[in-house]
């Protein structure tokens, strides 16, 4: 259904629409690429929290392995395997079958109004799945679209994993599959994607500040007034309890969850909220669970440049390399033309994140590689083409305003404007590729309201499955190491699997990685070592 809607302008542009009641207008509840295959037939709203009986302390010791079961009432699953690839603009994968279906949820479960949104959810399996076999739940959270990681992993050697379980994404409500949030201007929207740099190449580090921290502020009381009272029910507690009614419909008593990336934050939240729900729990690359915004910040912008040198490194290798002898060197030359201006319209920060997403979500194929060094050496001569298209695509899968709501619901600790020059200074002379475009980064929440932080969760009912990713473009590398004191006041021991490659997810690269979480979801624990490695 469409939205009604008001509209309010500045200048000529409409601002941005407006929701008078939520059941009908809080979000644009899409028949988009397949995954909105109508209303689930199942019952119209299911309620998080509770179901299946009384839930056990958060404070208990686990005894053992809590039994995983394939749903009891599952959804109403339609093939969509053309339309997911189409919308996400990569081949359909071979041999696997992607099926869509929605799920109705209450928007604040916390405090039922009776107001309802739908979220996408995208199945993949193939031909030797079992018919009874445990489904793994997957999220990315604000990263990327749940289902478009899906696809990438059921494209990759992580798919060996769908020979024993399917695999269902969950995608963050507010997403594009999951109630589309409409709620900033093509001005805002320009702001941010440029970080302050839109329409004016020769701005000054403090005039790019400005702008881009009133353009954030402007989206922030626009987003405000388009969603309240609902403004606040778009983080990670929320999308835990998403996942919590997608349990309760299949009417089953704990749920296998993989977080990937911020994902990750995302299944320690349902771990936290709906204690002794969470049957296992795997997290690949997670990132560092209630640090920050400043530390993740840091932590993103270290591992990004690692994750960076490591390209340039593979691309070396890989013979011919379009980067040149110095590859770090020419990727630093585009970020500064783009920086000046001169490259035909890209901001720096536009070619930053058309890099590092088509690295993150390259196939497994050397010439993919060589494509994306192509792309950038291209870019350096003044052909921006493909450079282009990679920021428009990365921009559809990173910076929707649906993404931006839930990225501002979960800042912990925002940073002043005051404080941003002075860490683009710092940062930059640690990190010259990513520093300051990750300072800048930090003003797109500015003059966000504060949310409730999510509690750690006191103790999990199994003991996690960490995989280690060393980097990771999305966020870079670091965030399983910043988890060991949640696991230790948790009393909690992982297994960890260290996976050196290059890319976002160990799980969707790795066929080791999918071997070792195949055996994660049996009957019994994984047992020792609980440090393993996989190779890259």
């Amino acid at each position: 259904m469409r939205r009604a809607s008001r509209r309010r302008t500045r200048g000529s542009e409409p601002r941005r629409t407006a929701m008078p009641a939520i059941a009908a207008a809080l979000v644009t509840v899409l028949g988009l690429g397949g995954c909105a295959v109508g209303p689930d037939t199942g019952p119209q709203v299911v309620h998080g929290g509770g179901g299946g009986g009384e839930q056990p302390s958060s404070s208990a010791a686990p005894t053992g392995l809590p039994p995983i079961q394939a749903p009891r009432n599952d959804l109403d699953w339609t093939d969509c395997a053309p339309q997911t690839a189409t919308r996400w603009g990569v081949d359909r994968p071979d041999g696997v079958t992607v099926q869509c279906a929605d799920l109705t949820v209450p928007v604040n479960p916390y405090r039922p109004t009776g107001d309802t949104l739908t979220v996408g959810l995208t199945r993949a399996q193939v031909a030797t799945t079992p018919d009874d076999a445990v489904p793994v739940v997957l999220t990315s959270g604000s990263d990327l679209p749940s289902s478009r990681t899906l696809l990438m992993l059921a494209a990759g050697p992580g798919r060996a994993l769908l020979d024993q379980h399917p695999v269902v994404a969950i995608d963050r409500r507010g997403a594009p599959t999951s109630g589309e949030l409409d709620c900033m201007t093509r001005e805002e929207r320009a702001a941010m994607r440029s970080n302050g740099l839109a329409g004016d190449a020769d701005a000054t580090q403090q005039q790019r500040i400005d702008r881009l921290a009133g353009s954030a502020s402007s989206a922030a009381g626009g987003c405000t007034e388009t969603l309240e009272p609902h403004q606040l029910d778009f983080g990670e507690a929320f999308a835990a309890a998403d996942i919590e009614a997608l349990r309760i419909r299949w009417g089953v008593d704990q749920l296998a969850l993989a977080g990937v990336g911020e994902g990750s934050d995302v299944v320690l939240a349902y771990a936290g909220n709906f204690s002794g729900r969470a049957g296992r729990i795997i997290l690949d690359t997670p990132t560092p669970f209630g640090a920050n915004a400043r530390d993740r910040a840091a932590t993103r912008a270290t591992g990004v440049q690692a994750a960076l040198r490591t390209f340039v490194q593979q691309c070396s290798t890989a013979g011919s390399c379009p980067l040149g002898a110095d590859g770090t060197a020419t990727i630093a030359d585009v970020l500064a033309k783009g920086r000046a201006g001169r490259l035909g319209g890209l901001s720096d920060t536009e070619a930053l994140s058309a890099i590092t997403t088509a690295v993150a979500l390259a196939p497994d194929r050397p010439a993919a590689t060589t494509e994306t060094a192509a792309a950038i050496a291209a870019a350096d001569r003044g052909d921006i083409g493909a450079l282009t298209t990679l920021a428009d695509r990365a921009a559809a899968l990173r910076l929707t305003d649906g993404q931006l709501v839930a990225r501002c619901n979960d800042v912990s600790g925002p940073v002043g404007q005051n404080e941003v020059p002075g860490l683009i200074d710092a940062w930059s002379k640690q990190n010259p590729l990513t520093g300051a475009d990750t300072a800048l980064s930090l003003m797109r929440c500015n003059a966000w309201a504060s949310s409730t932080p999510v509690n750690p969760p006191s103790a999990l009912p199994v003991d996690p499955l960490v995989l280690d990713g060393a980097n990771d473009p999305i966020n870079g590398g670091g965030g399983a190491q910043a988890l060991g004191g949640l696991f230790i006041r948790a009393g909690t021991t992982p297994t960890t699997v260290s996976w050196g490659g290059l890319g976002y997810s160990v799980l969707a690269r790795s066929a080791c990685a999918a071997d070792i979480v195949t055996q994660y979801l049996g009957d019994e624990p994984l047992g020792e070592p609980t440090d393993r490695g996989c190779p890259s």
